[in-house]
Parts: structure tokens; C-alpha cells; sequence
């Protein structure tokens, strides 16, 4: 498979860095000049990476072009461009419909919209697509976990939460902070603290209901530690902090739409 990406930032970095470290094989992957340090760089690290000259040098060398570039330059980008019957595009613009990419290219194209995160880098996490699309399914699927959903609405608000991104980090920075501050060497408590919450993250996959206020009761003994936790964390504020913010994100992409990923 032959795939481009229009647009340089830390997405298509990640998703480039991906697919050149599977035992996938990749015939060829075109980039665009634009972010001239990064493109230097994957181009330098794999060999399957060429450095387009235009975006339109993209299109004629590829069969899967990756839209990854600001939403408000899709005018400007995608207008002039001319893209086959048989291509597929595979849209990673935030804010930015399917619908609304189509009226601006070849409407006989296969347009899929995704959400992949920078984990991708090294092949793990969600990566909701709608639709489906057989190209892209082959191309994520290396990638991480393939979440298909029903309709673009549902993919919007998904994509919503990886805003949370940063906070969860913080989270994870203030027990680390916590444990060094109890004599324990800062690597250490990361390493600890990071297995601890891939390994609830699998419990919470693993639900068969996903049902996980349910799992935070069956972590609880009546008089135990866990319930002594959250019982502190509910009465200073407790989790309430988190809908409004994801409301908050929301709002802006309505308004503005966003970048790849910020």
C-alpha cells in the first residue's frame, strides 16, 4: 500500500513512526514539505519516507491520502487538488465532516474519518473510524485498537475526550510527586504507577457491561483504603470538574474546530 500525508505535525509523526516499525509491509509513504524539520526527520529515520514536493506530488504517488493538516486550511489545501476515482482519503481534521471535505475534492472518492492518538507510535490505543472503510482498517488496525461507530456524531464525541489527555498526565505527574516526596526514586514510582493503570484500563476494557462505577464499588471494602480514597477525593470536589471540562471542549471544536491534536 502506498499512503500520503498532507500535513506534518505530531499525528502524522506518530502515525508515520508507526507504521514504519510493524512487520506490516509498507510499499511507500509520502509526506508533505510544510513542517520542513519534521518531514527531515522521519525521511532520515525510515526508508519507506519520501518528501514530496508539492501536495499534489502526493496524490499521483499514493493509494490512501491522510488529511492531517489545520482544519482552516482546507479550503486553501484541498481546492486545487485532483484526486482519483479510487482513492481513499482518510480524514483526521478536527471539527471537520466528512461531508464537508467531499464538497471540496473528487466527490466519487472514498472519504472515512478517524480519531488516532499519538500512542500510535508504538501500536497501541483507540482509534475510532466512520465509516468503515476496508484501506483504513488495514492501515489502523497495525496501529492500535479499531473502534468503529455509527455515525459521525458518535465519532465527535469520542474524539472529545482526548482532551483528557494532558489531565490524566497530571494526575499521574501529582502521585508521582506524592511518592518521591516519601523517599521513593522518581522512575521507579512512574514505572509502578503507570502498570498500576494499564492494568486497571484492561479491567475497565474487559467489563462486559462497561459499567465502570460498577467496578470502582467492587474495588471497595466497607472501611477499606479505596473507600477512605475516594470518600477525600468526593469531599473536595470529587470528579464533578470532569463534564464540565469535556462540555468546555466540546463547545470550542463547535466554534473553531481544532488542530491535530492539542
Amino acid at each position: 500500500m502506498r499512503i500520503g500525508f498532507i500535513g506534518t505535525g505530531a499525528i502524522t509523526t506518530a502515525l508515520v513512526t508507526g507504521l514504519c516499525t510493524t512487520k506490516q509491509t509498507v510499499n511507500s509513504i509520502w509526506i508533505s514539505p510544510r513542517n520542513r524539520e519534521k518531514s527531515k526527520l522521519l525521511q532520515k529515520k525510515f526508508s519507506q519516507v519520501t518528501i514530496a514536493m508539492s501536495n499534489q506530488e502526493i496524490i499521483d504517488n499514493t493509494d490512501v491520502i491522510v488529511l492531517a493538516f489545520l482544519p482552516k486550511d482546507r479550503i486553501l489545501i484541498l481546492k486545487s487538488l485532483k484526486i482519483r476515482d479510487d482513492q481513499v482519503i482518510v480524514n483526521l481534521l478536527g471539527g471537520t465532516k466528512n461531508s464537508q471535505v467531499s464538497e471540496l475534492v473528487n466527490k466519487r472518492c472514498t472519504i472515512t474519518r478517524a480519531v488516532p492518538l499519538p500512542c500510535a507510535a508504538v501500536h497501541i490505543g483507540p482509534i475510532v473510524v466512520y465509516p468503515d472503510n476496508e484501506k483504513a482498517a488495514e492501515i489502523f488496525k497495525v496501529l492500535g485498537s479499531v473502534i468503529s461507530v455509527d455515525n459521525e456524531g458518535q465519532l465527535e464525541h469520542l474524539s472529545v475526550i482526548t482532551a483528557l489527555m494532558a489531565p490524566y498526565f497530571e494526575m499521574l505527574g501529582h502521585i508521582t510527586d506524592w511518592a518521591t516526596q516519601a523517599g521513593i526514586n522518581q522512575k521507579t514510582a512512574a514505572d509502578y504507577i503507570g502498570l498500576m493503570h494499564e492494568a486497571l484500563s484492561v479491567l475497565a476494557q474487559k467489563s462486559p457491561t462497561g459499567d465502570l462505577h460498577q467496578l470502582a464499588d467492587e474495588s471497595m471494602t466497607p472501611g477499606g483504603l479505596n473507600e477512605l480514597a475516594r470518600k477525600i477525593i468526593n469531599q473536595s470536589g470529587g470528579y464533578h470538574y470532569l463534564k464540565p471540562a469535556l462540555q468546555a471542549v466540546t463547545n470550542r471544536i463547535m466554534e473553531k474546530g481544532l488542530s491535530e491534536i492539542e
